[in-house]
Parts: structure tokens; sequence; C-alpha cells
């Protein structure tokens, strides 16, 4: 479980609005499967995380533990952000407050809106078909660790291996990437 220092929650709770605003209340998978896409264009395109928290390779695609926990049931870290409403078909992410960009640089929202753009309108089956693309970051990693074969066979459902989005850049982003990761995860610890 990921530490958040009341910044850092901030920043993801108004994240988690912006999506379920944008995408007219999607379904938990979509706002996962979102949230990946802007951190992974966040590090590709500026080498920096746009929230620092860690994706797990499950065998529906890469997902954030934390936020798969909150928006599974009753949300504790993110319930002045969102609502559920169970739909029968899964929960549908509901935002109770207005967008605040106040955590937000100018570049972080601007990939927060490409990726909208983008992927915005796509079902939970778009978007995991979009992370499970052969050579993306998900399937490279399920590939190299067995995890692919395993969901395959059905062997696995989820597993402990954290994505490292900082694999698929030169020495130097990667190094910047990885500096500028541990700076926030130290934030977080610390609280600040």
């Amino acid at each position: 479980m990921c530490r958040f220092s009341e910044s850092s929650r901030q920043k993801l709770g108004n994240a988690v609005v912006y999506i379920a605003d944008k995408a007219k209340y999607p379904y938990k998978t979509e706002v996962l499967k979102l949230l990946f896409l802007m951190e992974e264009q966040m590090v590709l395109r500026y080498h920096i995380p746009l929230l620092g928290i860690p994706f797990n390779v499950w065998r529906m695609g890469p997902v954030s533990v934390d936020v798969y926990e909150e928006l599974s049931d009753s949300p504790q870290l993110l319930d002045d952000f969102v609502k559920l409403k169970n739909t029968g078909k899964g929960n549908r992410v509901i935002p109770i407050r207005e967008f605040c960009d106040d955590e937000f640089s100018d570049a972080e929202i601007n990939v927060m809106e490409s990726v909208m753009k983008k992927y915005g309108s796509m079902t939970s089956e778009q978007l995991i078909a979009e992370t499970h693309r052969e050579g993306s970051l998900w399937w490279n990693t399920a590939k190299e660790t067995g995890l692919l074969q395993d969901f395959e066979d059905k062997r696995a459902s989820c597993s402990n291996v954290v994505l490292d989005f900082g694999r698929e850049l030169c020495d130097d982003a990667r190094e910047f990437y990885e500096e500028s990761l541990a700076i926030r995860q130290a934030a977080n610890v610390m609280r600040l």
C-alpha cells in the first residue's frame, strides 16, 4: 500500500475526478486503465511521474492496487472526491466535487487531456485490449516474468510484479525519471 502526502492524495483524487467527469461516470476498470495511460504518457513525454503510484501486472492489465481497492467498495482515501454507484455490471465512479488543477502543471494537464481525447470514450474491453497489446509495457513485462503464460493458462489472475515505467527510456531519461520518482515517494513517506 502506498502512503500519500496530502498533496499526493489531492492530486490522485483530482485525477480520478477529471477522468470520472470527462468519461461520463466510467467503471472502475476504465478509471484504472486511464490512470495508467496518463502515467505512462507522462513518463514517455517528460520523463517524470504524473502520480508516482505503482501499477502491478494483473491478468486484466496494469492495476494500481490502492486505487483498485478504493473503487471496489467504499472509498476512504478518495471519499471526498468520488462516490461509487453499483449498476449490477460494476461500480461506476461519480465525481462529488469539481476538478481542481492546483496540484498539476501545464504539461500534466496536457497529458491528461490528450489521453482522454484518445482513450476517454473507450469501453473497459477496449482499454484492456489497448494496454494488453503486444509490445506494450504490460505485455513485455508479463511475457518476461512468465505471467503472460500463467494468465493465458488461468494459473494466475494477479501478481506483485510492479511495472517499471522507466524501462523504455534512454539511460539519461531513465535516470531523471528514477530521481523524480524517488523524490515523489520520499515526499509521500515524509508526508510533505
